[in-house]
């Protein structure tokens, strides 16, 4: 709700009506005497030129505007908003996003295998407060990113920086899953789960993918499969990470759905293929749904103040009356 605090510090907006009204009837006006600027019988001084007219007019309306900016700051104006404070711990999603180079492939309508699936990610994650969210990149390697959390601006920021081929050109699924279990072995949450997002079969690593799979299993932790893009010949675009030289052509894409179904099935998760982001969004938010937890919380009131930003407004518009009254119109005050 928008509010003014110092509500009587308004009454001060009554005193431009009566300035207007003071100056045009003379009484604020400084003694002076005319003195007609004019040639024998011909017409006196005017301003011919409309843009000094629409100039001198911008001014005053400038100077009004400063006037009532500043009295709606001195009433101290503030938006109240009601926010949820969770008081227990909720949902840890891990997501492990395949970097390898297939992940190039232009086969989802135009975009990238990779940049859509940080954008449907991105959509899904601001839609779901309260659940923390955690990060790894896989390649040949697995780099782990962001552990869970609840701050969904710093997983986005992490998100979008990624990568193709930043770690390197193979797929290490079983890396992958050791590195989120890493972060989510420790966590004392009762919903735990890991969504892995691949294009590809498994062709690197030191750990067996149902190896890794079993050790989650043991924890609790449930894995989400998702296999992402299209099967057959696709073209393919994108400059390598690490050496900056670009490549193109097509590649021959497939899927090991049988390794994606086991791991899954193994973990108690789902497996799912996805080839168009309708398709992605909707095993996204499945998983979420099915993971999210009810969680304890209380109302917290909080408060924005924008008196600053009046101010800083009003200061604009004198500083544009200013200028133009001295540089355009001439004027010493």
């Amino acid at each position: 709700m928008f509010e003014f605090e110092n509500i009587f510090a308004l009454l001060f907006l009554f005193c431009l009506p009566l300035y207007i009204v003071l100056k045009k009837k003379g009484f604020l006006s400084k003694p002076s005497f005319y003195l007609s600027f004019s040639d024998w019988r011909g017409s006196s001084f005017s301003w011919k030129n409309p843009l000094y007219k629409i100039s001198h007019l911008l001014t005053k309306v400038s100077f009004y505007l400063a006037f009532i900016l500043v009295v709606l700051a001195l009433g101290n104006p503030s938006l109240t908003r009601q926010e949820k404070v969770y008081t227990s711990s909720g949902t840890k999603i891990l997501f492990v996003l395949d970097t390898s180079p297939s992940m190039a492939a232009l086969d989802m309508a135009g975009v990238s295998r990779l940049e859509l699936a940080k954008e449907i990610i991105a959509v899904v994650v601001s839609q779901m407060k309260g659940t923390a969210f955690g990060l790894v990149a896989m390649g040949s390697d697995a780099l782990s990113l962001v552990s869970p959390t609840e701050d969904h601006r710093f997983f986005m920021d992490q998100l979008y920086q990624i990568e193709i081929g930043e770690l390197g050109d193979g797929t290490a699924i079983g890396v992958g899953i050791s590195a989120a279990m890493y972060h989510l072995g420790s966590s004392y949450t009762s919903s735990r789960c890991i969504v892995l997002l691949t294009d590809g079969e498994n062709n690197g690593g030191f750990i067996h993918p149902l190896t890794a799979t079993s050790l989650a299993a043991e924890e609790n932790i449930v894995i989400h499969t998702i296999g992402l893009g299209t099967i057959g010949t696709v073209p393919i675009e994108y400059t390598d990470a690490q050496t900056g030289k670009k490549y193109s052509g097509y590649l021959e894409s497939r899927f090991d759905d049988v390794l994606l179904g086991a791991i899954a099935s193994e973990s108690g998760g789902s497996y799912f293929r996805a080839d168009s982001a309708a398709l992605l969004k909707d095993a996204l938010m499945q998983i979420v749904k099915e993971e999210e937890i009810s969680q304890t919380y209380y109302m917290e009131e909080k408060k924005e103040y924008f008196y600053e930003k009046f101010l800083y407004s009003a200061f604009a518009f004198l500083v544009f009356a200013w200028i133009i009254k001295r540089f355009y119109l001439k004027e010493i005050l």
